[in-house]
């Protein structure tokens, strides 16, 4: 036993190293790792979980959490802790999760950036924002008019989740770029639990199933479901995501879910456009139909009532997790998306 602890510690600093060298290295990974192995893996994946009803991945982490919080009662209740040993065994753990997490999906972090792949600039100037945050704001105008029978109702989406679940999966698509793997989507098991975290999917890394919090709002329940079937293409950075989640959705054919992807847009161009000039994006929101603004406002209205004062710590380790993956702007990362919409509605 004492060979294999060594063994496993003795990997830690070996796949440190090899991580080091990976980062200055993203065409390896894009060719040998995010396209040639890891949609074999993901389709291996798919076999067996697909079929499943209900989500291994969340199975999973309930008996991580349970075995640990049992090692750490039984650990406290030996008159005499073997610190040496909880050493080794908590290290060798760490190895073996830290390999696995790797392997099955951290690579991606590492890839080649989509803007790259796209050729898409993502530098933009405040004109190009206020021009952006008008065809949202046109876009979903039009759409609310088609969908609602009056301007100040907002848009009500009569579809079960189940059915969104069905008809993105079937549509599911990103023509602007090669991406092999054929993604699926679950509800988590605790959806209650991750809407105190303050989270609206996940992806498990170790079993690459896509879960969305079944809690949410449908109009937020379709952007992240499509967000999270994003990630089991290998698109690791949540800018990329979020914006393959934005193209699906409004090149989608059903107008509730464009609705859900320009609507989606909107809110992070609004944000954008208000930190870099307030009364300008104060001035332009205007246009917005007070129907569409409700929309958005039920979405926050929902994640206010579960606001808890544990929320930021969680998101603070969320961020510190990310930018140990690469994304060096961690939570805030997900508003890069911003940059990738606007050279797409450039082009």
């Amino acid at each position: 036993m004492n060979k294999i602890y060594i063994i496993l510690i003795g990997l830690i600093p070996v796949q440190l190293v090899g991580l080091i060298f990976i980062k200055n290295h993203p065409l390896l990974i894009e060719i040998y790792y995010s396209q040639k192995f890891y949609p074999i893996l993901f389709d291996f994946y798919r076999f067996f979980f697909k079929k499943i009803p209900f989500s291994i991945g969340d199975i999973f982490y309930a008996i991580i959490i349970m075995h640990i919080s049992y090692e750490i009662i039984m650990t406290f209740k030996r008159k005499k802790i073997k610190w040496v040993d909880t050493l080794k065994k908590t290290l060798s753990i760490f190895s073996i999760i830290f390999l696995a997490f790797n392997l099955n999906w951290g690579l991606n972090y590492y890839r080649i950036p989509l803007h790259k792949k796209l050729n898409y600039n993502v530098e933009y100037d405040l004109s190009q924002l206020e021009k952006t945050f008008e065809i949202l704001v046109t876009a979903s105008n039009n759409l609310h008019k088609k969908l609602s029978n009056a301007d100040t109702v907002p848009v009500r989406i009569s579809y079960s989740k189940d059915f969104i679940v069905q008809k993105i999966e079937e549509e599911f698509d990103f023509e602007l770029n090669e991406l092999k793997p054929n993604p699926y989507l679950k509800n988590s098991l605790w959806g209650t639990l991750l809407s105190y975290m303050g989270y609206a999917g996940y992806l498990n890394p170790f079993t690459l199933e896509s879960h969305v919090n079944n809690k949410i709002p449908k109009l937020d329940y379709i952007v992240t479901s499509a967000h999270e079937m994003a990630h089991q293409l290998g698109i690791a950075s949540e800018s990329e995501a979020n914006f393959i989640a934005f193209y699906n959705c409004i090149n989608h054919s059903d107008p509730f879910i464009q609705y859900s992807g320009y609507t989606f847009a909107l809110r992070y161009c609004y944000s954008e456009l208000y930190k870099l000039n307030p009364k300008k994006a104060k001035e332009k929101i205007k246009v917005l139909k007070s129907g569409v603004f409700n929309n958005l406002l039920e979405v926050s209205n929902f994640w206010r009532l579960y606001k808890n004062p544990f929320q930021p710590i969680i998101k603070k380790g969320y961020d510190s997790y990310l930018k140990a993956n690469g994304q060096k702007k961690g939570i805030k990362s997900y508003n890069d998306m911003v940059s990738l919409v606007i050279s797409y509605l450039e082009i």
